[in-house]
């Protein structure tokens, strides 16, 4: 009888908490638009969660309307995967600032744990999560492979690929969109979305007798026309025999497509004198930029979309050298807040940071970051990337694979942790919105990650990494 008076009270216990469930308001029961406005306010791993919480919610999320809303506020963030020659690492993990004060926490909340071993019981590392993936360079090779197997009746869990054959890299971010290129001879090859899994594989470009490799490519947004477009540079051989006045204008030859296209338009064969190298490709104010290295007068190229033509603009003054020239071992430029910057380590130890505040007027580079490190907490040598600005403060990526928080003249590093692999940094504001939704045109074939290649992994992608 004992056991039966205990059994019934816990029959009425579960029946009065299933009566309280029904009676009381439920979140999920909340208008949608005061439901709307909380999941706006979510960062991008908060709002992937809640997509699974039930079906009202993963409808809502999925509305191309909610996708464009929550772009609009949707913080900077950055993209991180391993670097190893030896590896595809095709895993982006994204970092966003949703919590700016675990940056300038005291130390002991954050954990020691060593690379490639992650503490189950730890609590206090920044896991950086969600985890997205990039398509493979093969993936109908892959699936016909896959097919095979399975008329086969054979089953594989992990494929083995060729970094050389199957890695893509990175040419730039733009609007939450990613340009893919050739490892090799940087060929941009496919767009992305990773956070939807969408991606679009771009037309095969025209082959140009004696050009030099690698191809110079940069990925932007047309603002007056809504699309988005791709350059390709290639510069030509040298031919010493040639006038040089028409070997300058005969040895870049300029293409650009439109996403939603199915072509290559060329723009032409541009007088770019004494372009060796062009890094960082950025994209601000309806114009690509790039940082050309040369022997001669440090400039920046800039490629306008409306005119479709190139202009030089000068860099800020004080980080050429006597002789005029600019080296760009120790300087980055980006988009930061929709001002272009440039962030320079001089050879005396300092850290700067100048943002054009007026586009395309020299006399408007303006320093907003200058930090010695040659002080007691001496800084490590080498690129600096400003990655958010707080107030009174600011996070840097560096090149040795760590953040760095600086605050009234004191630092705090944030080691990447999880590999013991190099890592690859680049910024990106993650979008929910559809490729289908940002790209205009009939001829665009829209291919998906999970559905392609969701059968197939690689070894690396069981990783976990996090900051310590």
């Amino acid at each position: 009888m004992k056991r039966r008076r205990n059994s019934g009270n816990r029959v009425e216990e579960k029946v009065d908490a299933e009566i309280e469930e029904v009676c009381e308001p439920s979140f999920v029961d909340l208008p949608c638009e005061i439901t709307t406005c909380i999941l706006l306010c979510l960062p991008m791993k908060s709002v992937l969660i809640s997509r699974c919480v039930c079906k009202t919610w993963n409808k809502l999320i999925s509305d191309p309307y909610f996708a464009k809303l929550h772009f609009k506020t949707a913080p900077f963030g950055v993209m991180i995967r391993t670097n190893d020659p030896k590896r595809v690492s095709r895993t982006l993990h994204l970092l966003e600032y949703e919590d700016p004060e675990k940056f300038h926490s005291s130390d002991h909340q954050f954990c020691f744990c060593e690379d490639n071993y992650l503490k189950p019981e730890c609590n206090s590392h920044l896991k950086l999560q969600p985890k997205f993936k990039l398509p493979l360079r093969d993936a109908k090779l892959v699936l016909a492979e896959r097919d095979e197997a399975s008329n086969g009746r054979r089953k594989r869990t992990y494929i083995a690929c060729k970094p050389r054959d199957d890695k893509f890299s990175v040419v730039n971010s733009c609007n939450g969109l990613i340009c893919l290129c050739d490892l090799r001879d940087r060929e941009p090859l496919v767009v992305c979305n990773p956070v939807t899994g969408e991606f679009i594989r771009l037309p095969k470009t025209t082959r140009i007798e004696d050009m030099r490799r690698p191809v110079y490519a940069g990925f932007g947004f047309h603002r007056k026309t809504n699309e988005y477009k791709v350059i390709r540079m290639c510069i030509k051989y040298i031919d010493i025999s040639q006038d040089i006045r028409q070997w300058m204008f005969d040895r870049v030859v300029v293409e650009m497509h439109t996403l939603g296209t199915s072509t290559w338009k060329n723009i032409g064969r541009v007088a770019l004198a004494f372009v060796n190298e062009l890094t960082f490709p950025t994209c601000a104010n309806g114009a690509l930029h790039w940082i050309c290295s040369n022997g001669q007068k440090g400039s920046i190229l800039c490629f306008n979309f409306e005119s479709e033509s190139f202009r030089r603009f000068p860099p800020p003054p004080q980080i050429l050298d006597g002789n005029g020239s600019m080296s760009a071992k120790n300087i980055n430029m980006g988009e930061l807040r929709g001002f272009l910057y440039i962030c320079d380590v001089s050879s005396f130890g300092l850290v700067r940071m100048w943002v054009m505040k007026k586009y395309g007027i020299e006399a408007s580079w303006s320093k907003v970051l200058s930090i010695d490190n040659m002080d007691e907490d001496r800084w490590p040598y080498g690129l600096y990337w400003p990655v958010k600005l707080f107030k009174g403060a600011v996070l840097l990526y560096h090149s040795c694979n760590c953040f760095i928080y600086y605050e009234s003249k004191k630092l705090k590093y944030f080691k990447i942790r999880g590999s013991k692999s190099n890592f690859e940094v680049f910024p990106h504001i993650p979008s929910l919105i559809s490729l289908k939704d940002a790209v205009k045109g009939n001829n665009v074939e829209v291919l998906n990650v999970h559905l392609r290649c969701a059968k197939f992994k690689l070894r690396e992608e069981n990783e976990a990494l996090f900051l310590a």
